[in-house]
């Protein structure tokens, strides 16, 4: 019922912009008030909706429509994007491409960051070499030694069962972190570790959607803390590492 209500939310405020807390409760009738502010409480804690004013409800607002944000790609990562739209694989493009615009501007090249579903990885992985270049996946992490190999790659793969911390086939920001952060820390990619924290403090991270994205990447327990931390105490606890 969460995920209906969620959809039907979601498309009434497309139609109407915004929508007051009563003119939600006559929209669902069929459900009791408190059960309807229920769900609108959990929807406003995922993102999913806003509060434009006190009792009015509408859409979070990007900053960058879909072709904007598209024509912003670096070259590399738009024919990722073009490729795959051709597709009926389920992706989204990941790390500082889902970031470049909204949060800050990328200049430089970087390998491309590419969510799918597990039974997909391998399909997106062929796809990708056959009309483009080297891409790996997170559980080829062994041909990261070969320093040929590694200097080739240009896409990383990653396993998602979390499509819905997307959008348009962009990752929200929360996953975009996360998942940069799993990439620099785990497979080697060309980013500089001190960058995250400075990527991080450009984010308003949501608390649901930054919790949903390190339990799909399996860094729960390295990463929820940040969402509580004391600068001062992570300043005194780096003197003793």
């Amino acid at each position: 019922m969460n995920s209906d209500f969620g959809e039907k939310i979601v498309k009434l405020l497309e139609e109407h912009n915004s929508l007051t807390t009563q003119e939600i409760y006559s929209l669902f009738g069929d459900m009791n008030a408190q059960t309807v502010s229920w769900h609108l409480h959990k929807q406003t804690a995922k993102g999913n909706i806003v509060q434009a004013s006190h009792g009015r409800y509408c859409l979070p607002v990007s900053s960058l429509n879909d072709r904007a944000r598209i024509e912003k790609l670096p070259p590399l990562s738009r024919t990722a994007f073009e490729i795959l739209s051709e597709t009926d694989y389920d992706f989204y493009l990941s790390g500082l491409d889902s970031l470049n615009g909204d949060v800050f501007s990328v200049n430089s090249t970087y390998p491309v960051i590419i969510c799918t579903s597990p039974q997909r990885i391998k399909d997106v992985q062929l796809e990708l070499m056959r009309q483009s270049d080297f891409a790996i996946t997170e559980d080829e992490v062994s041909l990261l030694s070969n320093s040929n190999l590694k200097n080739r790659i240009q896409y990383v793969l990653l396993k998602s069962s979390a499509m819905d911390l997307s959008k348009d086939c962009f990752a929200l920001p929360e996953k975009a972190f996360v998942d940069l952060y799993y990439c620099v820390t785990r497979l080697d990619y060309p980013i500089d570790m001190s960058e995250l924290p400075h990527i991080l403090s450009l984010l308003k991270p949501n608390p649901f959607r930054f919790r949903t994205a390190t339990k799909d990447r399996g860094l729960s327990d390295e990463l929820n803390f940040l969402l509580c931390y004391s600068a001062g105490f992570i300043r005194n606890l780096a003197k003793y590492l």
